[in-house]
């Protein structure tokens, strides 16, 4: 067991760093070729998106993986479902495009929107797919396809890019994407699925999409919004600034968000005690946030106006503005991510659904206020203190109460982690820039090993038995 644990997630880990590298190349090099604005204009029609997307998420390859691929009633049904759904959201994108168009002032976004509508009729029936894959454990062919996808995405984005096609290089880049996804995915998964819904199993699928899509609403208002309140207030030219800055401080929790979310999603699922599924989420937790928390750091501390002017160009200076808040509700969005999984694997999305809906409205209006009291050094500040702390201190005190578990079992080492790293950054902004990282780690394990005195034997360990194994060699 403990062997296909880590060859899996080995495969996950490879599948998640090499598809978030591909993405931050194609980044750095679509920074350099468009302008702020440029990056504006897709990003608002990426909000769409990502509203639409959050009726498929991961919702229909969550179920699979939760009632298995041998009973065909459920496979089919949730097929089935899943494509009808597709195909009627598909719809609704393309009605209320000419008027989101209008809105925004934004002409090209009625055509954007509607290639938007075929990827999301793509992505309902690739999650499926995707389902089949994780119920076996196939995760080096998920891997290899998420890289094959992504390298891609990034050949078709940055070509178009560089031909001049302006922001419409996101969008023939992501087309590109998804249709080899799902070609690829179908061939991979091997299994006939037939156009078929069982009436018994049809109530089943549809109350789990229920409670996925409830969760997923009141997520795309919490991660959206604020990119909506930026650009309908701000401006196209600063909701490039933020989206960038955005995409930058959400690299670390990208990569390691979804390869624990394909490990534990199946590893939670089989583990029937509950008191195993606490200690397996504790132990998540802990390793999660002493591992997480100083690369946030390192981020913050070398991605300084030097080497943003260096790598991107001295456009993107704003940027650096937002950094900070969006790197600290980056930390703790990371450390949400496996509770949010263990309440899927249990069955209880409606847990995470409560509490995102309940912040909802409060973060809308802290990130208007934010708006227009600071710009979007404000939306950055309020995303940090209502998404970074509100809402995590809310989804953890919930979700506990009802699994009946306790809290600061859980948040108190995300919390000592985080704790370090702030210390540790205010102690370096006094030293000279070049020597800052190298005394940030130094703090760091010193604060480790007086704190944190048993993961940091632990990685200590880790540490000596690779050593040993490389010298060997």
């Amino acid at each position: 067991m403990n062997n296909n644990l880590i060859k899996n997630g080995f495969w996950s880990t490879y599948g998640a760093v090499v598809t978030r590298l591909l993405a931050m190349v194609s980044n750095l090099l679509l920074a350099k070729l468009l302008l702020p604005s440029e990056f504006g204009v897709i990003g608002v029609a990426y909000i769409f998106w990502s509203f639409v997307n959050l009726f498929t998420q991961s919702t229909a390859s969550d179920f699979i993986v939760c009632k298995g691929i041998e009973d065909k009633r459920y496979l089919n049904t949730t097929f089935t479902i899943s494509f009808w759904i597709g195909l009627a959201l598909a719809f609704g994108l393309i009605a209320v495009s000419p008027l989101m168009a209008q809105f925004f002032n934004i002409p090209n976004l009625l055509w954007i929107l509607m290639v938007f509508a075929i990827n999301l009729l793509l992505s309902f029936v690739q999650s499926v797919y995707s389902g089949v894959l994780l119920k076996r454990m196939q995760y080096k062919e998920l891997a290899n396809i998420s890289c094959i996808t992504s390298l891609l995405r990034v050949f078709c984005t940055v070509g178009s890019a560089l031909i001049g096609f302006s922001y419409w290089s996101f969008v023939i880049g992501d087309a590109a994407f998804w249709i080899a996804g799902y070609i690829l995915l179908r061939q991979a998964a091997k299994i006939n699925i037939s156009f078929q819904i069982d009436s018994k199993v049809k109530k089943e699928v549809l109350s789990f999409y229920i409670g996925a899509i409830s969760s997923g609403f009141g997520y795309f208002v919490n991660a959206n919004a604020d990119n909506f309140v930026v650009g309908k207030l701000l401006g196209e030219t600063s909701l490039g600034f933020y989206s960038f800055a955005y995409q930058l401080s959400m690299a670390v929790t990208t990569i390691l968000t979804q390869a624990i979310a394909q490990i534990s999603i199946s590893v939670y699922s089989q583990l029937a005690d509950d008191k195993q599924q606490e200690n397996a989420l504790a132990l998540t937790i802990e390793e999660i946030s002493f591992l997480a928390a100083p690369l946030y750091a390192l981020f913050y501390l070398v991605v300084d106006k030097y080497t943003m002017v260096w790598i991107f160009g001295a456009k993107w200076l704003p940027s650096l503005a937002v950094m900070p808040g969006l790197l600290f509700f980056a930390y703790f969005r990371l450390v949400n991510g496996p509770l949010t999984t263990m309440l899927y694997a249990k069955g209880y999305p409606s847990a995470n659904a409560k509490a995102n809906l309940v912040i909802a409205p409060i973060a809308v209006l802290s990130f208007i206020i934010g708006a227009e009291h600071n710009n979007i050094v404000g939306v950055s500040i309020a995303v940090a203190v209502v998404l970074g702390v509100i809402w995590t201190l809310y989804l953890w005190w919930s979700a506990c109460s009802q699994l009946k578990w306790s809290m600061m079992k859980f948040l108190a080492p995300s919390i000592k982690a985080a704790s370090a790293t702030i210390i540790g950054i205010l102690i370096c902004l006094n030293v000279n820039e070049f020597l800052q990282p190298l005394i940030f780690i130094c703090i760091y394990l010193i604060f480790m090993r007086c704190f944190a005195k048993r993961i940091f034997n632990k990685y200590q360990y880790q540490f000596n038995h690779l050593t040993n194994q490389i010298i060997r060699e």
